[in-house]
Parts: C-alpha cells; sequence; structure tokens
C-alpha cells in the first residue's frame, strides 16, 4: 500500500511539473503570436478567483476578490490569467484548509508613472511537512511563470508585505498603458 501511495505521489508531483513547464513554454508562444489589447484585470480576477472558489470552499476557506468594478490596461489575457490562475494554485496547494484567500488590486503611481497592481493574499501558515501531502513545486517553476509574464509586460513579481490579517502576499505589478 505505501509504494503504490509513493508511485501515486511521484506521478501527481511529475505531472504538475510537466504542467508548469508546458506553461512556462506557452507563456513565450503567446507574447510572440498574440496582440496585446486592451484588458480589464479585476473582471479577469473575478472569472480567475471563481474558478478556484469551491476548491477553497472544499477546503473549509474561501476566495474573495477585493478591486475597483474596472481596472483597464493593456496586456495578454491568456498571458495574464495564467499568472492569476497559478498564484491561486498556489494559495491553496501551500496552505491549510481553513485558509482566506484574497485576489487585490488597483492603480498607484509608481517610479515611471502609474502602474495597476494585482495580488493575491492569503492567511494560510506555511509549515512544510504538517501541510497534506500534494504535489510540490519544489522547483519554483510557477513563480518562474510568473516572473517570465510579468516580464514580458515590462512589469514586476515579488512576494509583498502582507497586509493584515494575511500571512503571505504576492504582487504582479504591471505599467498602465493608454487603452485604445
Amino acid at each position: 500500500a505505501q509504494a503504490i501511495e509513493r508511485i501515486r505521489s511521484d506521478a501527481l508531483r511529475a505531472g504538475h511539473v510537466l504542467g508548469q513547464i508546458l506553461a512556462l513554454a506557452r507563456s513565450s508562444r503567446v507574447a510572440l503570436t498574440q496582440q496585446v489589447q486592451a484588458l480589464d484585470v479585476a473582471q479577469l480576477a473575478r472569472t480567475a478567483a471563481a474558478a478556484y472558489a469551491q476548491a477553497a470552499w472544499q477546503r473549509g476557506g474561501s476566495v474573495a476578490v477585493d478591486m475597483p468594478p474596472v481596472l483597464m490596461t493593456r496586456g495578454h489575457e491568456v498571458l495574464l490569467d495564467m499568472a492569476l490562475r497559478n498564484l491561486l494554485e498556489n494559495a491553496l496547494r501551500h496552505t491549510h484548509g481553513g485558509t482566506q484567500i484574497d485576489v487585490q488590486g488597483g492603480l498607484e503611481e509608481g517610479p515611471d508613472g502609474m502602474q495597476c497592481w494585482l495580488q493575491v493574499c492569503d492567511d494560510g501558515a506555511r509549515t512544510g511537512d504538517a501541510l497534506p501531502p500534494e504535489p510540490v513545486d519544489s522547483l519554483h517553476l510557477g513563480h518562474e511563470i510568473i516572473r517570465r509574464i510579468a516580464e514580458l509586460h515590462q512589469g514586476h513579481f515579488a512576494r509583498v508585505a502582507a497586509p493584515a490579517p494575511h500571512t503571505t502576499c504576492y504582487r504582479l505589478t504591471l505599467p498602465v498603458r493608454t487603452v485604445a
């Protein structure tokens, strides 16, 4: 039984890593083949959060969105959706059940003008061995995918100080370009 469980666990981990590698390759292809377009990232965030709400609920937690009704910028919709979903998936995978996950966004003045920011914050502790056994992205491919997407948009990705009551927060910052 232990050997079968180990094989199952290894297969899930390998599948997760393969999926991340494919997403990394896809991010480069999308940037080369699709045009940047006007994009409401608030709507994108609501759609991504809704996709993970049931998984959070089944673990006794929740996913909420806190941002303006409309938050426009220019970008690659597929890539920004991939980045948001990756952050949401990580928050679910690396925290205990009962975790509150918040997708937040807004505008702020940056060193080079206005910036649009999106962040995923959670109040779940990350305690390693105490977490349920799930495939873990030990290669940090998920963050590499998000970092690459940020760079393709002349933006920035980083862990930032989490606003209370959250314990962890990752932010994607994008320059605001004229929306035509």
